[in-house]
């Protein structure tokens, strides 16, 4: 299953029409389906992310769910472009100070940005801000994450301004437009997300891709050695169905040289 959250009706709209989605009146909030696909409405900034999204899969417990955030940005004017999509591969929270960094397994077209997200509408921030900058994005991490493993969220954002606008001034804009102008490329990275959730099917269990997560998250893996170890893991589970992975050692502290020792012996583990 895939879910799409969008913040805005202008976002939200090219994609239900693309994609064919109804209104699912079961919920009490914006939610649109069609088979296997859905969209949730998660309104303007934190506030009502957790509550809908943990809502919205109490109804799919035993379902293995992709989340993918779709919606504008605001970007620096020196290193995006104003209409251009960005897949995020690094999320900084302004107010907590916390990182987190989607784990994109698939190969893509889209050029890849960090991005910060912030409580309010920056408005005058165009030289303090290096990437882009949302207001969802980073809530929208740490509520999937505890519900998934992290290589199932994918965030895209399309730049909308250069951080020197009001909130209404945005929204005012043709950000429908701009949506609808990669709804092909949006389709072709939904159905290679959806191939590799196939796949995962077919060789990894739940329990599997927890431990893949907590593995990655716990010595930080790069992402080509987190590619790297969701083969050896793919391998290990053809090879042995019902045995357990490596139980992982407490590496509170870990410099590059010990984090690539400690990420060998593993592999080597899992190869054996």
């Amino acid at each position: 299953m895939q879910c799409l959250l969008t913040a805005l009706k202008a976002e939200s709209q090219p994609l239900i029409d693309h994609f064919g989605l109804t209104k699912d009146s079961s919920f009490l909030f914006p939610v649109f389906k069609r088979d296997n696909l859905y969209l949730i409405g998660i309104g303007v900034g934190k506030k009502r992310i957790k509550d809908r999204i943990e809502t919205f899969c109490k109804h799919f417990i035993h379902e293995k769910i992709q989340f993918i955030n779709i919606g504008i940005a605001g970007g620096n004017h020196s290193s995006t472009k104003i209409g251009a999509c960005y897949l995020l591969h690094k999320i900084k929270d302004e107010t907590t100070g916390k990182t987190y960094y989607p784990d994109i397994l698939i190969k893509h077209n889209f050029e890849e940005k960090s991005l910060v997200t912030v409580d309010s509408v920056i408005s005058d921030g165009e030289g303090a801000y290096k990437g882009l900058v949302d207001m969802e994005a980073s809530e929208i991490f740490n509520v999937c994450s505890s519900l998934v493993p992290v290589h199932r969220l994918a965030f895209l954002k399309i730049v909308s301004d250069y951080m020197n606008l009001e909130f209404e001034e945005i929204i005012a804009q043709p950000i429908s437009n701009l949506i609808a102008l990669y709804l092909d490329s949006i389709e072709l990275f939904l159905s290679q997300l959806e191939g590799m959730l196939i796949e995962e099917n077919k060789i990894l269990s739940e329990d599997d891709l927890i431990w893949i997560n907590e593995t990655v998250q716990k010595i930080s893996l790069t992402k080509t050695q987190s590619l790297q170890l969701l083969q050896r893991a793919k391998g290990f589970r053809l090879r042995t169905i019902e045995s357990p992975f490596p139980e992982l050692q407490n590496k509170s502290s870990l410099n590059k040289t010990s984090q690539k020792i400690y990420f060998k012996q593993i592999c080597d583990q899992l190869s054996a």
